[in-house]
């Protein structure tokens, strides 16, 4: 397919035809890839029907240079929100579990994220590969060219960084940190 101006152009201009063509083309190939990145077949389908969605209600204002990665680079990131969101949710199923109840309370969650985007980049990406992605110290450090060593330097940074900015909500940083 790929006569990504084409299209594009026709898409912005409200062309339903071209939408589908281009809905038709790739639908299978990104649920698939959704598939490999979620692990779930159902949250993939709905993560590339959303997505479509947006794209057809935001399509005059499209400014496309190649659809192909695009569509996957959006997927991918969807995808990749997804599983931020279902840790997330895994983690407060986890909490009650050990019989606390957690605070509905977006003022954590925003600043966990903030504290978290705001650790020095190569901690941040260290971390972030042992909470959400559940990877080893050797599989990071393969990963990153590193020595598990410094791996570990850099995850406990991480979370002394963590605990200091997140200390008034003190009764969290265990099951945060570890």
């Amino acid at each position: 397919m790929e006569k990504s101006p084409d299209i594009i152009s026709l898409i912005r201009q409200g062309n339903k035809q071209a939408f589908e063509t281009l809905f038709v083309e790739y639908y299978a190939r990104l649920c698939e890839y959704s598939f490999v990145v979620t692990k779930d077949k159902e949250a993939a389908s709905e993560i590339v029907q959303d997505f479509f969605v947006k794209l057809w209600e935001n399509h005059a204002n499209v400014n496309i240079q190649a659809i192909k990665p695009y569509l996957f680079k959006s997927i991918h990131n969807n995808s990749i929100k997804f599983i931020s969101k279902k840790n997330k949710v895994e983690s407060i199923i986890d909490f009650k579990e050990y019989g606390y109840e957690m605070p509905h309370d977006f003022e954590l969650t925003e600043k966990l994220e903030k504290s978290v985007n705001e650790l020095p980049p190569r901690c941040k990406e260290i971390f972030l590969m042992s909470r959400l992605d559940k990877l080893r110290h050797n599989e990071i450090a393969d990963k990153l060219g590193i020595t598990p060593k410094t791996v570990e330097v850099q995850i406990r940074k991480a979370n002394l960084i963590l605990k200091e900015k997140l200390k008034e909500f003190k009764f969290l940083i265990f099951f945060l940190t570890f």
